[in-house]
């Protein structure tokens, strides 16, 4: 072996430890799931997912809107540039330009995955719940499509599953950390439903619960659970092989139930789950091929 590919091959190892350890930091659901699919794959869904951790960070922790979207456009540019030994010096964005190249993945869907976050770096709301659903649809629902393809699975039914998927994981997630969101005065869903059932925005900012407010996150976990089951109806259709990419939806039912206890405060918990009980839902998941 010569020493430029030796030099290579250690690049290539680091990019793949840099996205496995950052996944295992900022996404630990995503990091156990990812353990049961084939080692041959393995590294490609952590570049994938190190790629949409990051995106989350960059909206969640956003101070000044225009250097957000700086380093947003910097993402989009890296998916462009994405070539054979073409380097960025950023660890993830190599290893995610590896998995791009490695499994044809469509730059326009990881693109479409960053312009998803700006309206949460700029702070503008889903305007209705049809906006919603095309912003999950967008960024949680291609995580899942493009996971299962990394596992091999193309198909229409894994795209309408990862439809699905997507929207009960993303109402999910945006509901659990309602409380981040109404600190920072950035809504993540539409006021709109809010104000329809009566929630005063005012009151939410201030962390002050109301009847309104919880018939209105009633709703949303509601639409959670209806996604969940509609993906459920699909997971037939599913290849086998793919099954890894959907095991973090294991989860969203064990959250819908601990934000729909009558004592879980919305605006001042963020809902966690035992780490143990979050594997071993995981892990029971992978075993039975039921979430």
């Amino acid at each position: 072996m010569s020493e430029i590919q030796r030099t290579v091959e250690g690049e290539a190892r680091l990019e793949d430890e840099a996205a496995a350890s950052f996944v295992k930091a900022r996404d630990r659901e995503r990091y156990w799931a990812a353990l049961f699919a084939p080692a041959a794959v393995r590294q490609a869904l952590f570049a994938l997912y190190a790629f949409n951790a990051e995106l989350a960070h960059i909206a969640s922790a956003a101070r000044e809107p225009m250097v957000a979207q700086i380093r947003l456009q910097w993402w989009r540019d890296a998916i462009d540039l994405a070539a054979p030994g073409m380097k960025t010096g950023n660890p993830l964005a190599d290893a995610l330009s590896g998995a791009i190249l490695a499994y044809d993945l469509p730059r326009g869907r990881l693109a479409a995955m960053v312009a998803a976050r700006i309206p949460e770096v700029t702070g503008d709301p889903p305007a209705s719940l049809t906006d919603l659903r095309a912003a999950l649809q967008e960024s949680e629902g291609a995580v899942f499509e493009l996971a299962a393809a990394i596992l091999g699975d193309t198909g229409d039914a894994a795209r309408q599953a990862a439809r699905h998927a997507g929207l009960a994981y993303g109402l999910m997630q945006r509901l659990r950390t309602l409380p981040l969101q109404a600190s920072r005065r950035r809504l993540l869903l539409p006021p709109s439903h809010l104000e329809s059932r009566g929630a005063d925005l005012d009151w939410l900012y201030a962390g002050k619960p109301s009847a309104a407010l919880a018939a209105a996150l009633a709703d949303f976990r509601d639409e959670a659970a209806r996604e969940l089951q509609r993906f459920r109806e699909l997971r037939a259709a599913l290849d086998k092989a793919a099954w890894p990419a959907f095991l973090p939806l294991a989860l969203v039912e064990p959250y819908l139930k601990a934000m729909a206890a009558h004592s879980f405060e919305p605006l001042q918990t963020v809902a966690t789950l035992n780490p143990l009980r979050q594997y071993w839902r995981i892990w029971r998941a992978a075993l039975l091929r039921a979430v």
